[in-house]
């Protein structure tokens, strides 16, 4: 990390005069100003992580910065405790090692890759957890190229070593067909994810393989990309059961999704499970009192945020490099599903 020294030198000034600039910059000529600021952007110059690299190698704090949708959370629709549990996990293992968890939100993608640039910029933090991956995500190259520890919860298609936990989402959808196969369904519909996400592609080869596998067609009526609203799957369903032959199955985007999905059969006085089979994706807590039941694919939140802490852990104190993780998804049969009538 660069010294004040060597932005005086490269401001042609005076440390005293660069000094000033950090704690009072009213104090110094513009034209100065203008030479010192271009030298800290050349240099990558954070004031507070200079300090703290002087008195010790660690903050004890991780970072993390969910994107949160203002729109999704001022809504009255079934909430999802996902990231409550995948918390939950990562706090533990924190607390565990005497680590603090700083939470940072950001509404939308600009700000959220600001929010990580002022992390690693003031070091605030050890290292980050990093979720909702994408297929060239920007966070992993920026942290990759400032050679900071993260760990993701998600892989990627960029072409470089990173350690990741994730779910296996495609080996959950061929179990689902599979499943689905065996009560007597092949006109089986799929509500996706957003296309921006890795684990839309995952979910998405799983799809064709278990389709494939099982001998069954796939219809381009009975998809739409979606996303993990309540609306998404309201609306979908919406669409699917207005078709002159509506499908008798549906996979969707997560447990929200799904139960978006149960409320529009009940408008249309239909029955999940018996007129429509619904398969969710998650099994948050909600999804075993909706009515019916939910049938839906369990992620381990709470083994996922252990997983993501402790590697992370391992890359701040050298014991692992680049730690791989890959979770199985449990398929949790309940009464939304049932036979073909």
């Amino acid at each position: 990390m660069a010294t004040i020294r060597e932005i005086a030198k490269l401001a042609n000034t005076s440390i005293g005069t660069v000094s000033n600039y950090l704690n009072e910059p009213s104090l110094v000529a513009e034209s100065t100003r203008k030479r010192i600021e271009e030298a800290i952007e050349f240099f990558d110059y954070h004031p507070k992580a200079a300090a703290r690299s002087l008195k010790s190698r660690f903050t004890h704090r991780i970072g993390l910065v969910p994107l949160i949708s203002s729109e999704d959370n001022r809504s009255e629709n079934p909430g999802d405790n996902a990231f409550l549990e995948l918390l939950a996990g990562i706090n533990t293992v924190a607390a565990e090692n005497k680590y603090d968890i700083l939470l940072s939100a950001a509404t939308n993608h600009a700000d959220e890759m600001k929010t990580y640039q002022r992390l690693f910029g003031e070091g605030n933090v050890d290292g980050i957890i990093l979720q909702g991956i994408q297929s060239e995500d920007e966070r992993i190259l920026f942290l990759k190229k400032k050679k900071f520890p993260f760990v993701a919860y998600g892989r990627s298609d960029l072409p470089i070593q990173y350690a990741y936990v994730d779910i296996d989402g495609g080996q959950g959808i061929i179990q689902a067909i599979t499943y689905l196969k065996s009560l007597g369904h092949s006109r089986i519909a799929y509500i996706t994810p957003s296309k921006s996400l890795m684990c839309t592609r995952q979910r998405w080869d799983g799809f064709i393989q278990g389709m494939s596998q099982n001998e069954l067609q796939i219809r381009d009526e009975y998809l739409i990309e979606g996303d993990f609203s309540e609306k998404s799957g309201y609306e979908s369903t919406k669409a699917f059961m207005n078709l002159n032959t509506p499908p008798t199955a549906v996979l969707t985007s997560n447990d929200v999704c799904a139960f978006g999905v149960m409320r529009c059969l009940k408008e249309m006085y239909l029955i999940p499970g018996k007129d429509l089979s619904v398969i969710g994706f998650d099994n948050v807590s909600l999804s075993q009192h909706w009515q019916p039941q939910l049938t839906t694919f369990a992620q381990p939140f709470r083994k996922i945020g252990f997983l993501l802490m402790e590697s992370l852990l391992d890359m701040i104190h050298g014991r692992e490099q680049f730690p791989h993780k890959l979770v199985q998804p449990d398929l949790i049969i309940r009464e939304s599903t049932g036979p073909v009538c």
